[in-house]
C-alpha cells in the first residue's frame, strides 16, 4: 500500500554535505546542477533512516513529531510550502502513527530573484529537526548547506538526484482528483467521505482510507467503507478535543478499486453539516433529469399522452390527476427510502436501488413491463391500463390508475444513474433519517415536476396535439420502448443468475405472452360467460407457469471458468477436482443437463464443498482448440462433462444425458 525508496549511488555528488543522527541520515540536494535567474528549481531534504526506524508525515498521527525545516535563503529568493509524500502507517499497540522508513525526499521548490550576479554561488542553509523512532523515540537536528553555481543558461540534471527527484514527484506524491466527486459531511460523533464515481474508469471500490492533513480525524479508529452502486461512504471518527476549525477537509485518500488499482487522491472537500439549499436543489435537478433516462421516459410518455385525452376536462380534475401522480410518487420514495435508512441502521450495506439487487424483483418487474408491452402493441385489452393509456381517466378507477403510474415511475426510476442525483442520494444516505426523507422527497418531486406544472397550467396543455388516430400509433411505439426497458432488466437478471438459467427467463416470457394472447382472443365481451371465464382461468394459469420457470435466482450458483488444456493441468497440480462441460448453446441436451443437475442443491453444495473447479468449453462458435480437446477424449460431439479425480490419471467421462443423482454418484469417489 505505501512506498518505499531506496537509490545505491556510485559516486558522490557535489551538493551538500550529509549530516548523520544516531539513526538518520539527512542532507540538501536539487536535481540541477545551478540556478538560472528568475528560474523556478526544487530542492529537498533527503532522509534515509535505518533499518526499522522511522520519521513522520505533517500530521504524525496519535504521537510523534512532524518532520520540520526552517529555511536560510539569499535575498529575493521565495520558497513553496513543502510536499510530502503519501505516508505509511506505524501501528503499535493499536496506536497509529503516519510516517516514513527507507529513504523520503522531502521537495519544495524555489524561486531565485531576476537579478542575480552570474558565476557567483548561491548558499541555501536550513535548519531540519525531526523524530525518529523504532521501539524508543529521539530527536534529530541538523544545519544543512547547499551551494549553487548563478548560470545564464539552464543547467543540466544532476543523476541520480534527477530520477530521485522524477520518483516522488510522480510515483509518491498523491495525485489530482479526476474521476471522484468527494462530498465530506459533518455529523455529531462522525465524519462521512461520500464518494461517487465521475467516470468509468472509477470502478468500485473495494477499499479506503483517508489520512487528515490536520488532527481533525482519529488515526486509531477504524475507517468504515460502504460501498453502493454508485456512491459509496467512508466514516471516519473525529478527535474528541479537536471543536470546530477549517470548513474544509483536506488529505490523502487511499482508493483500491475493485481492479485492484490503487491510487491516492489529494482532496479538499467542503465539510457540510445538515441540509443546505444546494443539496436540495441538486436533488430537485437529479430527480428531474431522470424523466430522460431510457427507464423512466416509457412511463411519464405514456402519463403525457394522457394530457391530450384530458383536453377539454375540467380544470381541477386535471389538477388532481397531477397532484394524485405526484403523490404516488412521494409514498414509493418514502417507503423506498424508509426501508432503506432501517436496514442500514441495522447494518446492511445497501444503496438506492437495492431493490434490483434481488433477482426475485427484477424479474417480477420485467414481467410487468413486457405485459404492459404487450397491452399497448394491441395483444389484449384490459379497459382500464394501469398507466393511464386507452381512454379518458375519469371517476374512481381514473385517479387510482394515476396513483400507481407515479408508482410505477418511481419503481423503475431507481436503477437510473441521472447526472446529480447520485451525488445527492450518497449524500442524503448521509444523513439522518428526516434529513434523509427530505432529500428524497425533493427528489420525488424533481421526478414528477414536468406532469405537475402541465397539470396546473392548463395552457400548457393546450400546445399539445389534439386525441385522433396517431394516439394509437404513438401508443404502439411507446411499447418498444417498455420492452426495451424489460430487455435492460433481462440483462442486469442475467449478472445477478448467470446465463445457464437464461434460458428457463424467455420461455417464461413466451409462456407469459401466451397468456396475453389467450386473454386478449378469448376474454372479450362478444365472448359468452363460459368462454370468458376459461379464457380468464388458462391466463392466470399460464401466468403462474411462466412467472415460476422464469424465476432465476439461485442460492450459491456455479461459477464457470473458460476452460483451457493449461488451465486443467494447473488445477489438477493443485490438487483440485477438474469438472470440464464441453457445451453449446445450440445443443438442447447440453442445455437440459445444466438445468437438471444445477438446479438441484445437493449437487451445488458438493461442488462448493469438495472445491470442484468448474471449466466450461463452449462450442457455439468454432473452436480448433475446442474441436482437439474432443478429440483427445474420442469425441467429436456436444456433450461431454468430463471429471478428473486428484491422485488418478484417468478421468471420469459421464453419461450425455445426466441428472442429479448420476453426478452425485460420480462425486463419491472424490476425497
Amino acid at each position: 500500500m505505501i512506498w518505499g525508496l531506496t537509490l545505491l549511488f556510485g559516486g558522490t555528488q557535489a551538493t551538500g554535505t550529509a549530516i548523520r543522527s544516531e539513526n538518520t541520515e539527512v542532507e540538501l540536494v536539487t536535481e540541477v546542477s545551478g540556478v538560472q535567474p528568475g528560474v523556478p528549481f526544487w530542492v529537498a531534504l533527503r532522509m534515509k533512516m535505518d533499518a526499522g526506524w522511522h520519521t513522520y508525515w505533517k500530521n504524525p498521527g496519535t504521537a510523534g513529531l512532524a518532520t520540520a525545516i526552517k529555511w536560510e535563503l539569499p535575498p529575493g529568493f521565495i520558497v513553496e510550502p513543502l510536499q510530502w509524500p503519501v505516508p505509511q502507517t506505524f501501528d503499535t499497540s493499536g496506536l497509529v502513527n503516519y510516517g516514513y522508513e527507507g529513504e523520503v525526499f522531502l521537495l519544495t521548490q524555489m524561486t531565485p530573484p531576476e537579478e542575480m550576479t552570474l558565476g557567483q554561488d548561491v548558499i541555501i542553509q536550513a535548519q531540519a529537526t525531526w523524530l525518529e523512532c523504532k521501539e524508543s523515540c529521539s530527536p534529530g537536528k541538523a544545519d544543512l548547506t547547499l551551494r549553487l553555481p548563478v548560470q545564464d543558461t539552464s543547467a543540466p540534471w544532476q543523476e541520480p538526484w534527477r530520477e530521485a527527484f522524477e520518483a516522488t514527484r510522480t510515483q509518491h506524491w498523491p495525485q489530482s482528483n479526476d474521476s471522484w466527486q468527494i462530498e465530506a459531511y459533518k455529523k455529531p460523533k462522525k465524519i462521512k467521505l461520500i464518494l461517487t464515481a465521475q467516470d468509468t474508469v472509477a470502478t468500485q471500490i473495494e477499499k479506503a482510507y483517508f489520512f487528515s492533513f490536520d488532527a481533525r480525524i482519529d488515526p486509531n479508529a477504524p475507517q468504515s467503507l460502504k460501498v453502493d452502486k454508485d456512491s459509496s461512504i467512508l466514516e471516519l471518527k473525529p478527535q474528541s478535543f479537536v471543536e470546530g476549525g477549517d470548513t474544509n477537509l483536506p488529505g490523502v485518500l487511499y482508493i483500491l478499486n475493485a481492479d485492484g488499482e490503487e491510487a491516492y487522491l489529494k482532496i479538499n472537500p467542503p465539510l457540510l453539516e445538515g441540509i443546505s439549499l444546494s443539496l436540495l436543489g441538486l436533488a430537485l435537478a437529479g430527480g428531474f433529469i431522470l424523466n430522460l433516462m431510457p427507464c423512466v421516459f416509457p412511463i411519464l410518455g405514456l402519463k403525457v399522452m394522457s394530457f391530450v385525452q384530458h383536453a377539454g376536462a375540467s380544470r381541477f380534475k386535471v389538477a388532481l390527476h397531477g397532484l394524485v401522480f405526484t403523490l404516488g410518487i412521494l409514498i414509493s420514495f418514502w417507503v423506498l427510502a424508509g426501508i432503506l435508512i432501517a436496514l442500514r441502521a441495522g447494518g446492511r450495506e445497501l444503496g438506492w436501488g437495492f431493490q434490483l439487487q434481488s433477482p426475485a424483483f427484477v424479474w417480477t418487474l420485467t414481467a410487468i413491463l413486457f405485459v404492459f408491452g404487450l397491452n399497448m402493441s394491441g395483444v389484449f385489452e384490459v379497459g382500464q391500463s394501469a398507466v393511464g393509456v386507452g381512454k379518458q381517466i375519469t371517476g374512481k378507477n381514473g385517479i387510482a390508475g394515476t396513483f400507481f403510474s407515479g408508482v410505477l415511475a418511481t419503481v423503475v426510476a431507481t436503477p437510473c444513474s441521472a447526472p446529480f442525483l447520485a451525488p445527492a442520494l450518497g449524500i442524503a444516505l448521509a444523513l439522518n433519517a428526516v434529513e434523509s426523507l427530505i432529500v428524497f422527497s425533493f427528489i420525488g418531486l424533481g421526478l414528477s415536476l414536468p406532469y405537475l406544472l402541465l397539470s396546473f397550467f392548463p395552457r400548457l396543455i393546450e400546445l399539445l396535439p389534439r386525441p385522433g388516430p396517431w394516439m394509437e400509433t404513438l401508443k404502439q411505439i411507446m411499447a418498444f420502448l417498455l420492452y426495451a426497458s424489460a430487455a435492460f432488466l433481462l440483462w442486469i437478471l442475467v449478472a445477478q443468475v448467470g446465463e445457464h438459467r437464461l434460458l428457463n427467463t424467455f420461455i417464461g416470457l413466451v409462456i407469459i405472452a401466451i397468456a396475453c394472447w389467450v386473454y386478449g382472443r378469448w376474454g372479450r365481451l362478444s365472448f359468452g360467460v363460459g368462454t370468458r371465464f376459461r379464457a380468464k382461468v388458462a391466463t392466470l394459469g399460464l401466468l403462474a407457469g411462466g412467472l415460476y420457470l422464469g424465476y432465476a435466482a439461485d442460492s450459491e450458483p456455479i461459477k464457470w471458468v473458460s476452460w483451457s488444456a493449461e488451465k486443467v493441468a494447473a488445477l489438477r497440480a493443485e490438487g483440485r477436482p477438474v469438472y470440464i462441460d464441453f457445451t453449446a448453446r445450440w445443443c438442447a441436451t447440453c442445455q437440459v443437463n445444466k438445468r437438471v443437475v444445477f438446479s438441484s442443491k445437493a449437487v451445488r453444495d458438493t461442488f462448493h464443498q469438495k472445491r470442484i473447479a468448474t471449466l466450461k468449453a463452449d462450442w457455439t462458435q468454432r473452436n480448433p482448440e475446442i474441436t482437439a480437446g474432443l478429440e483427445s477424449f474420442g469425441r467429436s460431439a456436444v456433450p461431454l462433462n468430463v471429471l478428473y479425480i486428484p491422485g488418478k490419471p484417468d478421468p471420469i467421462i459421464l453419461p450425455e444425458i445426466l441428472t442429479p443423482s448420476i453426478m452425485l454418484k460420480a462425486l463419491e469417489a472424490l476425497p
